[in-house]
């Protein structure tokens, strides 16, 4: 392990965006509450989500754990409906048959420039990656290092080298805010990653929002120089993801679309293999699950006349 993975972080009040003291802001002098060691850092006034949800006199497992519909990081079910939930996870959760790039090649990229990249990722639940990073996410996780909402990262300017947000910003009320905070919080010439749904139903219940397509994603990242940018799974994904929809949309019964969903992923798993032919075709770009982009931060924005240049889709 290197000098940068010792590193220690250093918080900042997510209101004044000052440095904490012991978890205490002097400019407000407001204090914020850890949870088994894990800061609560939320702007009280500012976001959906509650501190005292996080607290453990709030429930008998000591905090937000995806109660109240988001994805928290326990599962406390049993026997054959444990079974089920993980068979449905590791169906759902598999890689797209065709993909040529990546977060590991992001990384990758950053990393061979910068060794030493401090790394902010957000959203990030279970998901480990390579580098000196410091995780956040609004649900306990198993390397979640501070409870944080995008919108209003608990860190001082300029604390950054790279932010990764992957299956995040669909998941947020305002992304063009959380990318300002990321911008705020990224050194000159820093580096974002970020994987958002595009051809995609509802997944998280109430807490989903927004769809971009390429040209849409690119808009959000608009004071980001490209370096690469592309679907993260095709129109065979697409295609599979609103046939196991519709056929669970067919009963509205708990225990009836639970058997519905798990035909409905069976019946839709050979779609995805479409995305080997449709790959490297521009109408792919047209309803495509997701897209990602890797891109660098620089000082003028990307015009909206130039915008309109980069479009991938199909020509007629």
């Amino acid at each position: 392990m290197n000098d940068a993975a010792c590193r220690p972080t250093t918080y900042a009040c997510p209101v004044h965006k000052t440095a904490l003291s012991n978890l205490h802001c002097a400019h407000c002098g407001r204090s914020y509450p850890a949870v088994r060691g894990i800061p609560i850092l939320l702007h009280h006034s500012n976001s959906v989500f509650r501190e005292a949800d996080y607290l453990p006199q709030q429930g008998s497992h000591g905090g937000y754990d995806g109660a109240s519909g988001y994805a928290g990081s326990l599962d406390r079910s049993s026997g054959l409906r444990r079974l089920y939930r993980r068979a449905m996870m590791v169906l759902m959760d598999a890689e797209p048959p065709r993909r040529d790039f990546g977060v590991a090649d992001a990384l990758a990229a950053i990393l061979r420039e910068q060794p030493q990249a401090r790394i902010l990722v957000i959203g990030a639940g279970e998901r480990t990656l390579a580098g000196d990073a410091v995780y956040t996410d609004v649900a306990f996780g198993k390397h979640v290092s501070c409870i944080a909402d995008a919108h209003d990262l608990p860190f001082e300017a300029r604390s950054f080298d790279a932010c990764v947000a992957c299956a995040v910003l669909e998941h947020v009320l305002d992304p063009y805010r959380c990318v300002e905070e990321m911008r705020r919080v990224l050194r000159p010439g820093g580096f974002v990653y970020a994987e958002t749904p595009f051809m995609q139903p509802v997944h998280m219940r109430q807490y989903d929002f927004t769809r971009f397509t390429h040209l849409g994603h690119r808009r959000l990242f608009r004071h980001f120089a490209e370096l690469r940018s592309g679907p993260t799974a095709g129109t065979g994904v697409s295609a599979g993801q609103m046939l196991r929809y519709a056929l669970a949309a067919l009963s509205d019964r708990p225990g009836a679309r639970r058997w519905l969903k798990l035909a409905g992923l069976l019946a839709a798993w050979p779609l995805r293999w479409l995305d080997y032919l449709v790959h490297a075709n521009r109408s792919n770009y047209d309803a495509a699950s997701g897209f990602y982009f890797f891109g660098r931060l620089q000082g003028e924005p990307l015009s909206d006349q130039e915008l309109l240049q980069g479009f991938r889709g199909s020509v007629c």
